[in-house]
């Protein structure tokens, strides 16, 4: 094969490349974040408790009441319940209420975490509240909720 040929065909392989469509990112890829309706959300965290205690003592939330960005909401969460063996906290919800993607996240804890604490930190769109739910291993679902006015939104 000749100099010529040679560019000529490197040239036409490249030009070719030009027009396929090479998808940077699966269509269907498991991470992406799926927008839910805080109702789902709230209805999938709660299914199946036997009682939802509104408003509880149980939750201790640390959350600021106006952030400066929506970007980064600190929030803390400290659970006033026994970690024994019969008697346990075994999930922490966080669900914003306006947010396109109604769930920060989804705890799991067992008697050995010692303790229920959770320290998160959340993208909020909005001035919105943001929900905490507490469920036991009897399937109690403790519920606390903080309002909190966002000046510049996060993930509008």
């Amino acid at each position: 094969m000749k100099r010529r040929e040679f560019l000529k065909l490197g040239g036409f392989a490249i030009a070719s490349t030009m027009f396929v469509h090479i998808p940077l990112k699966a269509e269907d890829d498991e991470n992406e974040a799926i927008e839910i309706p805080f109702e789902e959300a709230y209805k999938d965290a709660t299914e199946g408790a036997k009682k939802i205690v509104k408003n509880a003592n149980e939750l201790k939330l640390n959350i600021p009441d106006a952030p400066e960005n929506g970007l980064v909401v600190p929030i803390e969460v400290e659970v006033d319940y026994p970690m024994e063996t019969k008697r346990y906290i075994k999930e922490i919800h966080v669900l914003p209420t306006k947010n396109k993607v109604n769930k920060v996240v989804t705890a799991n804890y067992t008697p050995a975490n010692g303790k229920a604490y959770l320290y998160v930190n959340a993208k909020l769109g909005g001035t919105q509240d943001v929900v905490v739910l507490a469920r036991t291993n009897d399937d109690v679902v403790f519920e606390a909720r903080k309002h909190v006015k966002v000046a510049l939104g996060g993930c509008g």
